[in-house]
This record gives C-alpha cells, sequence and structure tokens, in this order.
C-alpha cells in the first residue's frame, strides 16, 4: 500500500499542480468576455444615440435661427404702415390763439423803442459843459442841445444797450414833458469820437438823437438819428 501511495504520489502532486496553473484560464471564461464586449457596444451606442441628438438639436436651432433671420430681413424690406394714435380730447381741443404782447404805453418823459421792446423813463440832464457824469441808470436828455433835436443819452453797458441793434427804419417814440407824443423814424446810425459836437447842434428838421458808448472807455459813442414823421 504505501508502495502504492509513493508510485502514485508525483502523478498526484502534478496533477494538482497543473489545475492549480490552470485555474485563471478557467476563470476567464468566453462568457465574461461576451458579457465585457455587450456593455461596451452599449456604452458606444448610448453615446452614438447622443451625438446623434446633439446633432438634431443643433440642427434645429440653425433651422430657427435662419428662419428669424429671414422674417428680420422681410420686416425690413416691407414698410411699416403708419397707425396714428388717438389724440386726447385735450389735444384735439383747439388751442387758444396766443395773446399779443401789451402795447408799450407813451407817457409824459418817456422813450418807446417797439420793436427792441424798450421803454424807459427820460430824465435831465442840465450840465451844458458836460462835466457832470451821465447817471449810471436810466435815459437823460440833455437840455442845452440845438435848436430841433431832442438828445437823448445813456450808458452801455446799461439800459441803452439795445440800441446798438438799431436800424434805419424803425420807429422810435417820445413823450415830452408836456406828455406829447412824438413819432420819429431812423435815418442813420453811426460811431463818432467822443470830442465830435455836430450830434449835439441844431438840425434843419425835429429830430431825435441817441447816444451811447461804443467802446469801454467812453472814448466813442454810437449815435442814433431819426427824423420826426
Amino acid at each position: 500500500m504505501a508502495a502504492l501511495l509513493r508510485r502514485w504520489r508525483a502523478s498526484f502532486v502534478g496533477g494538482v499542480a497543473i489545475f492549480i496553473l490552470s485555474f485563471p484560464l478557467l476563470i476567464a471564461h468566453p462568457a465574461s468576455v461576451v458579457k465585457a464586449s455587450a456593455a461596451h457596444l452599449v456604452q458606444l451606442d448610448r453615446a452614438e444615440a447622443g451625438d446623434h441628438q446633439l446633432a438634431v438639436q443643433l440642427a434645429r436651432e440653425q433651422q430657427a435661427a435662419l428662419a428669424a433671420s429671414q422674417a428680420l430681413a422681410e420686416a425690413a424690406a416691407s414698410p411699416m404702415p403708419l397707425v396714428s394714435a388717438p389724440l386726447s380730447s385735450a389735444v384735439q381741443q383747439a388751442a387758444p390763439a396766443p395773446q399779443p404782447a401789451p402795447a408799450l404805453v407813451v407817457r409824459a418823459n418817456t422813450i418807446v423803442i417797439p420793436r427792441l421792446g424798450l421803454s424807459q423813463p427820460v430824465g435831465w440832464y442840465s450840465d451844458c459843459l458836460g462835466r457832470a457824469p451821465v447817471p449810471r441808470w436810466g435815459t437823460w436828455r440833455w437840455s442845452c442841445a440845438g435848436a430841433n433835436n431832442i438828445y437823448v443819452m445813456a450808458h452801455n453797458p446799461g439800459v441803452f444797450t439795445p440800441i446798438l441793434g438799431l436800424r434805419a427804419g424803425d420807429v422810435i417814440r417820445y413823450g415830452d414833458p408836456s406828455g406829447q407824443i412824438h413819432t420819429y423814424r431812423v435815418s442813420s446810425t453811426t460811431i463818432v469820437s467822443n470830442t465830435q459836437m455836430w450830434p449835439l447842434g441844431a438840425t434843419p428838421t425835429s429830430s431825435l438823437t441817441l447816444q451811447t458808448c461804443w467802446t469801454w472807455d467812453g472814448s466813442r459813442d454810437f449815435i442814433v438819428r431819426a427824423l420826426e414823421i
């Protein structure tokens, strides 16, 4: 019996060794390989399906964008109809006509220039030598001017600054001390040195002369000559 065991021990040990060495091959059955391949194919199918859905979605978005651009182009090419909004009842009602500005009233010792909207009271400047300064504000008639010449002066900058815009044909009205209204029409404007005295002299017909500064130092004057009408 012992001899029999010794005889078969080597074969038995060799068989066990062969079984142990071939065990991994037995575990790696073709069925498991097939299952792994099937799982991989499923994953590939899912990826391809996702790519297909993404491609379909992109195609739809491109078609929608193309349709929107075509619609915008057609809208820009076709003129839009003009739709007038209904006016409110307040706007539909006729607006009241603008009221004219009240006429400037000419009183005694007052000078009025309608086009310039100027109306100023006139005081008296009685220094015939012209040494007294002309008051800063107001207009002043020089009592020593020549015959037929009503001479009125005022400062620029000041109340007479607007007369720089007078031109031939403009109308000037003056109320004398008695309240009589005289109407004059501008015949000329000129600039003179303050040493020239002819604007103060007598005139052949009833005239009105206006004087204001042309330069800041008063060395030159702006003169307006108007004839009574």
